[in-house]
């Protein structure tokens, strides 16, 4: 390489000058020999400078255990690590093992190596460029407890990790290695040898302890639980059954069931299953790709074409082949518009729908009409099904109701409604005037209490609170004037009101509503903003002759006559309280 450099140093000094041409181009650079060849080699340096000072290629173990008085007490181990030194110059450090195991020696080939402990760590001390081979030797200590023995230390990260530990013994041992991804043991002479692979990431821990002898294995004990819904439809049959099993002691990848042979078995599902069939008999194979142990289940789902009604058609209920014990449960649903029955049921008992297990109520969304259960492989339960007759049934027809209410002065409530028939589309007539009396009589009773012996009571007066004329303490003062303003019904009093009257009339209030505090002041109206009446309100009435006020706010006159227009309540004042005869006071209770 060096050649290679002043050769072309040199040629590039004989060419023909073109830089004396050329002496300020910016693009040559002129410079001695040796100025060159130093840049160079520092470029080089630079460019081949390692990213670690070593790497640790390998590390195998080899280790016997050591007997006192017949029970283990040590390991000693010969360990070789195959180290790249990759650092360009000065010492490496290299750790190579924990410092809580004994060292006993450290060389490199004949040659002791240098090595110190640092962070807990054995560490070797190099100046040496290139690969080299540390053999070390030591000893762990090995711990028994139970009738287990074992020997454990902290391995350094190396690319390849393998192990290989001899424990004398006359008997079979049981190795175990933490980690291992490739194990095995041997016998060689009176030593039981373990050898394994293992990544360097944690610890070399290992374990041996007596084999047991393998006792005879026992013939297979296999317990069933079959819950079957069958669901019956216009024309079809279905079934889902879902087989539980529970395998004892040897585990079996084969397992047999006897289905209805005029059933089409659609699909069965397991855990490795690996393939299933059904022959001419009915009876179902399913084979494993696994021998099963402890919980298996099995999902099967079958169906039958119905022609007409279903009359004594046996339920189609799986039976498992070759267990000790079979249960189950059975659910039977409809599908469509059906009546469903059972016949006579043998080998089973009806139960409560609500006591069968999840694994038959959680499978479907419809109500499960019918409910079995039954222990064994011998049971029948026939079915039945057919349509409902079909029926007429009545029309639900959505009825309105419509009602107005209103407050008078003295904190009465009336409430004017109306409830149309569906059947009487038709308007309904009018009452008559000894109708609407006692109606709105009714009303004044409701409000003001029980008539007295000594006369009416304040509110008892038939025309109401809205019809003008009386002077009761209880009814709507004589000369009210009702009038509609932008659609809110607002009612005023005439100012010309006598002071005794007035001072009656809230002694009555009060003591009627029991004490409910009432705002009141000269010529304000209550009135319930909430739902202002719609429609015309009633014209002021004529003092001499009798006024009614239609549920629809149109005025008729005192004869009991209405206009046509539908259903109506009336509220009527006729002429024995007029004005000048108030209404006697009485007591008066909330309406």
């Amino acid at each position: 390489m060096r050649s290679a450099a002043i050769a072309l140093v040199t040629l590039l000094s004989l060419s023909p000058v073109t830089a004396a041409a050329a002496p300020d181009d910016p693009e040559r650079v002129v410079m001695k020999l040796d100025e060159f060849l130093k840049l160079y080699e520092k470029t080089r340096a630079e460019e081949t400078t390692a990213p670690l000072d070593y790497a640790l290629s390998s590390a195998r173990y080899e280790g016997e255990v050591q007997l006192k008085d017949g029970e283990p007490y040590a390991a000693v181990f010969k360990a070789r690590f195959r180290v790249e030194v990759l650092r360009a110059k000065g010492f490496a450090k290299v750790p190579f093992l924990p410092a809580t195991v004994a060292l006993e020696s450290a060389k490199i080939g004949n040659a002791e190596a240098a090595v110190v402990i640092e962070d807990g760590h054995y560490v070797l001390v190099t100046q040496q460029r290139g690969a080299l081979t540390l053999d070390v030797t030591f000893a762990a200590a090995v711990t028994t407890a139970e009738g287990s023995s074992g020997v454990s230390f902290q391995l350094s990260p190396a690319g390849a990790t393998s192990a290989v530990l001899s424990v004398p013994a006359r008997e079979d041992l049981d190795f175990t290695v933490a980690g291992a991804k490739l194990q095995s043991d041997k016998v060689v002479g009176d030593k039981r040898v373990v050898e394994a692979v293992l990544p360097s990431t944690g610890a070399l821990e290992v374990k041996w302890q007596r084999e047991l002898p393998k006792a005879a294995q026992q013939a297979s004990r296999v317990l069933s639980e079959v819950y079957t819904l069958v669901s019956l439809g216009e024309g079809l049959m279905r079934a889902t059954t879902t087989a539980q099993y529970t395998i004892l002691f040897t585990g079996v990848d084969k397992l047999a069931l006897k289905v209805p042979r005029d059933m089409t078995v659609l699909d069965v599902v397991g855990a490795g299953v690996r393939e299933w069939k059904v022959d001419g008999e009915g009876n179902l194979g399913v084979q494993l790709n696994y021998a099963a142990k402890g919980a298996y289940s099995l999902r099967i789902e079958m169906e039958k074409v119905v022609r007409g009604d279903i009359k004594d058609v046996a339920a189609p209920v799986p039976v498992p082949v070759g267990v000790e014990r079979a249960r189950g449960f059975v659910g039977v649903e409809s599908r469509g518009n059906l009546e469903v029955d059972a016949g006579d049921v043998k080998g089973a008992t009806p139960v409560d729908v609500r006591a069968l297990p999840a694994a038959i109520l959680g499978i479907t969304g419809q109500p499960v009409l019918l409910g079995y259960k039954y222990l064994g492989t011998d049971v029948s339960i026939p079915l039945s099904a057919w349509q409902h007759v079909d029926a007429n049934v009545l029309v639900t027809l959505l009825d309105e109701t419509r009602a107005r209410t209103m407050w008078t002065r003295e904190g009465r409530r009336l409430t004017f409604g109306e409830v149309p028939d569906p059947q009487q589309p038709a308007p309904v007539p009018a009452p008559g005037p000894a109708e609407g009396r006692r109606a709105v009589e009714r009303v004044g009773r409701r409000a003001g209490g029980p008539a007295g012996a000594g006369g009416r009571q304040a509110g008892d007066d038939p025309a109401g609170p809205l019809a003008g004329g009386g002077r009761g303490a209880g009814g709507v003062r004589g000369g009210d004037r009702v009038r509609r303003e932008r659609g809110a019904a607002v009612r005023q009093r005439p100012r010309a009101v006598q002071r005794d009257a007035a001072s009656r009339r809230r002694a009555v209030h009060v003591r009627g509503l029991d004490g409910v505090r009432a705002r009141r002041r000269e010529g304000e109206a209550l009135v319930d903003r909430r739902q202002p009446p719609q429609g015309p309100l009633p014209v002021e009435p004529d003092p001499g002759r009798g006024h009614e006020l239609r549920a629809d706010g149109h005025a008729a006159d005192g004869r009991g006559g209405a206009e046509p227009g539908g259903p109506r309540r009336v509220a009527r004042r006729r002429g024995d309280a007029g004005a000048g005869q108030p209404a006697a006071p009485g007591p008066r209770g909330p309406f």
